[in-house]
């Protein structure tokens, strides 16, 4: 099984992001798994030595990714077509930056293997969700086809943190970037197409299994987490603690302490948006050369 990683871009928050991610990879891989990381800045992964894959990717290659649409996130897509293409015997596993592995992954193992598709968890039938992308998306495509699948009231919307694909459903990902290309050239509104052209194209193949009980997805607590991990690499660099050392404080988290989610008082944003964009930090004061 392969463990992907996709970075692009110089915030080293999402690089930082994808470290930790990979520690706790590391930490439940079994011997026959690989963890592989596309990535556009591939020297930022030299510490793990040959502990993982790296396949570089620059700005070019990129944009051609984007597509005719020039969609930011048919990047995902096409990343994992590569590594398929390069490892066509092995299952991927692929995780956003933001993820972390927390219990043991035999049955996704098995699963993969067995022909089963996994998506991180089901968040419902689009006709039924909430936001207000995903009621202008229904909006949109009620009753339309996009590669031939009709999007009705049992079309689902799955969370893509994780995204699970068996060998012999590799076409699935063909699949996904004509649906992706398709509601792009109809105009659909393009924050969540990937995700939903991933709902759509694996459970083509596979009736889609959530796997969120074997990997945490803090996209609803980034803050917090993003600190506490700066402050785990910090110390663990200035320690000078080697990979093992690592991968040994890893095992030892108690990941249930720290929320994935937390709902943000709209009140509190407004004000801290407000207050950040009315005291600004006036006459900075700079050393001489």
């Amino acid at each position: 099984m392969n463990i992907v990683y996709l970075v692009f871009g110089n915030n080293l928050n999402n690089y930082q992001q994808v470290y930790f991610s990979m520690y706790t990879a590391l930490a439940q891989k079994n011997s026959e798994d690989r963890i592989v990381v596309v990535a556009e800045d591939a020297s930022l992964f030299r510490s793990f030595g040959d502990r993982i894959d790296v396949i570089a990717i620059d700005r070019t290659r990129i944009k051609e990714w984007e597509g005719e649409h020039q969609f930011f996130w048919r990047v995902k897509i096409k990343a994992l077509q590569l590594v398929a293409e390069k490892y066509p015997s092995d299952a991927i596993l692929y995780l956003d930056g933001d993820t972390f592995i927390y219990n043991a992954m035999d049955s996704l193992r098995t699963g993969m293997k067995n022909g089963q598709n996994y998506m991180h968890l089901e968040e419902g039938k689009l006709s039924a969700l909430s936001s207000k992308t995903e009621k202008l998306m229904w909006k949109q495509m009620r009753g339309k086809s996009y590669s031939n699948i009709k999007i009705d009231s049992n079309s689902t919307m799955w969370n893509a943190g994780l995204i699970g694909v068996a060998p012999r459903h590799f076409a699935c990902l063909d699949l996904t970037l004509k649906i992706n290309d398709a509601m792009c050239a109809d105009g659909v509104t393009r924050r969540l197409i990937e995700q939903f052209a991933f709902s759509l194209g694996l459970n083509e193949f596979s009736k889609l299994k959530p796997a969120d009980h074997i990997v945490g997805h803090y996209w609803g607590n980034k803050a917090e987490w993003n600190q506490i991990i700066s402050q785990f690499l910090k110390e663990s660099f200035m320690k000078n603690n080697s990979l093992d050392e690592i991968i040994e404080k890893v095992k030892q988290m108690d990941f249930s302490s720290i929320p994935i989610k937390v709902k943000e008082s709209s009140t509190q944003r407004k004000l801290k948006n407000f207050v950040d964009g009315f005291y600004k930090n006036k006459k900075p004061v700079f050393v001489k050369r």
